[in-house]
């Protein structure tokens, strides 16, 4: 097993904004993404049909979220241009490309149809549908969509930007480092995904181990670890069920949904 100890980096907390709207019918908050101009965030809430844009205090823009008539969406990602998002829905294993000013789906893709899914179809086959695609980032290095797995096996699944293939894949498990002191390996999951280009790796958090991974995919390991953890009242507390998160390299701010809080947390980041 990997030693953690050798691995682990320190996250300074800063701050939490509770997030939840029953107006705005925000209550589950899944999937996160910073805006183009990094000035606000993107998230989604997995039972409601609606695509959400907030400040990076929490406050949600009433005129920039939008109605979107699709529920069991579970992860968000913006293209480098800001002009288009993506998502993925878990129970059917589908992408879906939207334009942000028309609101409008452009194109959407099942998974089992695109060229190359031969390669991981074993992976998702008796799976039930909990365990299907859980987050969604754009690279901005190789121009490609990298989506998550969930869990039964935690997969990650490179995606040409049209989504008509799948590039390639890799498994997500204790041989690359996916592990924790509390969690048995094969009952880590993950919940979301968001990649940083200042390091050319992934930012892979898991909600049942409460814990943030930095994952290179160049050498296919964990590269460091944290628990998402932060004071309240002078006790040690754990996010819990951490369902988004979305990287800010220029300020090293690093975000954080919990969709069972709905809360949106805040840490500095360095190193």
């Amino acid at each position: 097993m990997t030693n953690l100890d050798n691995r682990n980096f320190n996250l300074t907390y800063l701050n939490h904004f509770n997030i939840k709207s029953d107006d705005e019918a925000l209550s589950e908050p899944s999937g996160l993404a910073l805006s183009h101009g990094k000035k606000a965030l993107w998230t989604i809430s997995d039972d409601t049909e609606k695509i959400f844009k907030m400040g990076l205090d929490g406050d949600i823009h009433k005129k920039k979220s939008f109605k979107f008539p699709e529920n069991g969406l579970e992860g968000i990602a913006l293209d480098p241009t800001g002009e288009f998002l993506f998502t993925v829905k878990e129970d059917n294993n589908e992408i879906i490309k939207i334009q942000v000013d028309s609101q409008e789906v452009v194109y959407r893709q099942h998974l089992s149809e695109m060229e190359g899914y031969g390669a991981v179809a074993h992976y998702f086959s008796g799976g039930g549908t909990n365990n299907g695609l859980e987050g969604v980032t754009w690279n901005n290095e190789t121009g490609t969509l990298f989506v998550i797995k969930e869990v039964n096996p935690g997969l990650l699944i490179e995606i040409s930007s049209d989504l008509k293939a799948i590039r390639s894949h890799q498994l997500l498990d204790e041989q690359n480092g996916f592990s924790d002191t509390e969690v048995a390996a094969d009952e880590i999951d993950f919940s979301d995904i968001c990649y940083d280009h200042s390091r050319d790796q992934y930012w892979i958090i898991s909600d049942k181990a409460r814990r943030i991974f930095l994952y290179s995919g160049l050498h296919n390991k964990v590269m460091k670890s944290a628990k998402l953890s932060y004071g309240k009242g002078g006790e040690y507390r754990e996010i819990e069920k951490a369902e988004g998160v979305a990287i800010d390299p220029d300020s090293c701010r690093l975000y954080v949904v919990s969709d069972k809080e709905a809360r949106l947390y805040v840490y500095d980041i360095r190193g």
